[in-house]
Formats: structure tokens, C-alpha cells, sequence
């Protein structure tokens, strides 16, 4: 094997990545390539809880394809052996759905491949399908909806060379840097402590009590005031009835609520 070929293979999954047609699938396959980080193969279709665990590892690191139809050799290589039957799109997307977010599933799209007659003889009379998960920096990190054979429930998973596994700490935080980046930054975006800093300027801004009307008072009155507050009070209507304490309160569990559901994470 000679030191081009890595950057041949990966640039014949680009070439089919960003034009799936028949003679870039064929050019991919004839490379005899094994898996790849953003490219997955599977000799047959496997459990739906199985094909969404790689979907969302495919998700989770830039995007990439499942090529259904491929063996995997002992010695990483691969051979086109083809799918009994092409599955039906709807059986598919049904079959995902209950794992993954919501988000992840306008990310899919799946395309079918049959060879009636071909260069590369090794795929002539076969069939396969290809599903592609689409980039979507803006919304990583998915994470598994629903546990299930080989997926768990809150779990977040990405691709490794030629391996779907469990993210650790630092893929994590990589993966929610990569959403920050990609998020729209404007005037309007701004730190919670900003916030919550201006809401107790507001807040200063409306007198808890006020005070009865009285006569006019001397300096004396006013310094003895300042000194022994006896000015008679009553509740100001205008007060909101909820204190800051407990504003800030319920704004901490909105916010926990507000991460969970931008994280795909359903209680």
C-alpha cells in the first residue's frame, strides 16, 4: 500500500459524499477502502437501535454516510456483496425515529443503488442503499432518545476511525464549542449574569414600600428619620409579588429545561 492511497480513498468519499451517483459509489467501492471516520459500511442492514447509534456517531463528527451492502474483510478491506432487497425509505425512517432527536432526522437522506451493468464487474446484478447524515454544526450535540440494543438513552455519540463509540468529556465540550462557533452571534446574545445584573437595576428601580403622606419636616426631623426610621409604610400594589430570590429560582430550573431540550434530552 503506498503513502497516497489514504488521500485517494478520502477523496473518492468526498467526490461520492458530494455527488452520490452510481460511478462515484463504484469508485468509492473499487478502492476496496475499510471503514472510515465519516464512512460506515454494513453488509446487511442491522437492528434499527444499531443503524441510529451510527447515525448519530455519523452526526456528532461533520456528517458522513452508512453504505449498506459491503462486507468488511478481516483485513479491513471491503467487498461489495449487495442487499437482498432495497428496504423501504418510510420502514427506515420509522425505525430511527424513536432514538434520535427530532433535528437529527431533516439531517437523512437515503438513496438507492442497483448495478444492472458496471465497470467494476464486482457489483453488476447488486444492490445497495446509502443513507447520508447531512452536517449540522448548529445542532450537535445529538444524543440518543431512547435506549435500545447497543444505544443508550442520554448518551452522545461520535465516530472514530472506523468505530461508532461513546464521547468522552473532551469530545463533549468539543462538540458543544463547535455549536457556540456555529451559532449566529448578535447585539441580542448575551451572557445570563448580564442579565440578571440589569434585572436588579430594574428591580432597584421600584420602591418595595411607600411612604404615607406627612407634613413637611424640619432637618432635625429628617436627620432623627434617617437615624430611626418611624415613617409609617404601606405595601406598594406596583411591587412585583414575586421577590428576585425567587424569580432567579425559577429561572434556574427554566434554563436547566431550556439546556435539555437543545440537547435532545427528554425527560
Amino acid at each position: 500500500m503506498n503513502k497516497k492511497q489514504p488521500k485517494t480513498i478520502h477523496e473518492a468519499f468526498t467526490r461520492f459524499f458530494e455527488q452520490p451517483r452510481r460511478e462515484t459509489l463504484r469508485d468509492l467501492l473499487r478502492e476496496h477502502v475499510g471503514e472510515l471516520r465519516n464512512c460506515d459500511f454494513k453488509e446487511d442492514w442491522p437492528e434499527f437501535a444499531a443503524v441510529a447509534r451510527h447515525l448519530l456517531g455519523l452526526a456528532n463528527s461533520g456528517g458522513g454516510c452508512l453504505v449498506l451492502g459491503v462486507k468488511e474483510n478481516p483485513d479491513k478491506t471491503t467487498s461489495p456483496q449487495g442487499l437482498p432487497q432495497i428496504k423501504d425509505k418510510a420502514e427506515i425512517t420509522n425505525g430511527i425515529k424513536n432514538y434520535v432527536p427530532h433535528a437529527l432526522l431533516s439531517a437523512v437522506e437515503i438513496a438507492d443503488f442497483k448495478y444492472d451493468a458496471s465497470e467494476y464487474p464486482a457489483l453488476v446484478g447488486k444492490l445497495f442503499q446509502v443513507v447520508f447524515i447531512h452536517a449540522r454544526p448548529e445542532e450537535v450535540p445529538f444524543v440518543a432518545q431512547r435506549t435500545g440494543n447497543g444505544i443508550r438513552a442520554g448518551a452522545i455519540y461520535v465516530r472514530r476511525e472506523g468505530v461508532t463509540e461513546e464521547a468522552n468529556n473532551d469530545e463533549v465540550q468539543a462538540l458543544i464549542s463547535q455549536r457556540v462557533a456555529a451559532s449566529p452571534h448578535t447585539p441580542g446574545a448575551r451572557s445570563l449574569k448580564e442579565h440578571l445584573e440589569e434585572l436588579k437595576v430594574l428591580y432597584g428601580e421600584i420602591p418595595r414600600h411607600l411612604e404615607a403622606s406627612l407634613p413637611a419636616f424640619t432637618l432635625l426631623t429628617r436627620y432623627l428619620q434617617a437615624a430611626w426610621p418611624t415613617a409609617e409604610t404601606r405595601p406598594n400594589p406596583d411591587f412585583p409579588p414575586e421577590d428576585y430570590q425567587a424569580f432567579v429560582r425559577r429561572m434556574v430550573d427554566a434554563k436547566k429545561t431550556l439546556i435539555e431540550i437543545l440537547l435532545g434530552i427528554q425527560r
